[in-house]
């Protein structure tokens, strides 16, 4: 939580991110070794109130194309901690669902005056309808034309990154890992509910009895469970250590404590 001094000025506190520190993040489309490069961070896009939405992303070179910058709506995005330990800046994306999103034309804001917020106009909110779906889109709209998705004939490197959403249809988080089964079967997810891209997060890990599993047209998967962000946050936070030693205690089932 940002710590204010005398409710003006704010102080450095764990779980602020810097817009400095995500310009020029190199965006990847999954954990894996051979997970490809979809382009850079090249701006962040803020609303009319001043809150970080979206980031623009320049991803021409991945679609072998010019330069196409596009805006990603942040809770898309997600920090994953690789198992080399090197972070990486993920959205799962599919390159046919990239070729296919609109172009983010900064210089038309520009031109309007809609990046000056002075003049009343949504800063680096685009005209475009599809642009505006990027970003505001809710999720019953998204589950609405999704497809239920078998759980075994999906890849642990394709969940990681994936959208997590309550009953409520807000999100709660991201998927950071999965927990596997003795038989090679996904046991359970690993949820970081809360934060900016991932920091200030609490990993929670979830039953797959407890996980819905959608994919759109291009493959693109979203999840979704019953539990509501304050019993995600009442749970204990998983460790490997914690799972370890409890697993019955760490792992949510059935209702939240």
């Amino acid at each position: 939580m940002a710590v204010r001094d005398h409710d003006r000025y704010l102080v450095a506190s764990k779980g602020l991110v810097l817009t400095s520190g995500l310009v020029g993040q190199t965006v990847y489309n999954g954990p894996a070794d051979d997970a490809a490069t979809i382009g850079e961070v090249t701006d962040i896009v803020l609303s009319p109130d001043g809150n970080a939405v979206a980031a623009l992303i320049g991803v021409g070179g991945f679609l072998g194309v010019g330069q196409k910058d596009i805006a990603v709506s942040l809770d898309q995005l997600a920090w994953v901690t690789r198992d080399d330990n090197k972070r990486w800046l993920v959205v799962a994306s599919s390159k046919e669902e990239l070729s296919g999103a609109p172009t983010f034309d900064s210089n038309s804001l520009l031109r309007d005056g809609a990046s000056d917020p002075a003049k009343g106009q949504a800063t680096g909110v685009a005209t475009n309808a599809k642009t505006e779906s990027v970003v505001n889109k809710a999720a019953s709209d998204i589950r609405s034309a999704l497809k239920a998705v078998p759980t075994a004939s999906i890849s642990s490197e394709k969940l990681i990154g994936s959208a997590v959403y309550g009953p409520d249809e807000k999100q709660l988080g991201s998927v950071a890992d999965t927990l596997m089964a003795g038989d090679g079967q996904v046991d359970a997810f690993v949820v970081d509910v809360g934060g900016f891209l991932g920091l200030g997060k609490k990993p929670i890990a979830i039953s797959i009895e407890n996980l819905d599993l959608l994919a759109d047209d291009n493959g693109k998967i979203s999840v979704f469970t019953p539990f509501t962000k304050d019993e995600l946050e009442k749970h204990p936070a998983y460790s490997a250590e914690a799972y370890k030693a409890d697993s019955e205690k760490i792992l949510l089932r059935g209702a939240a404590e």
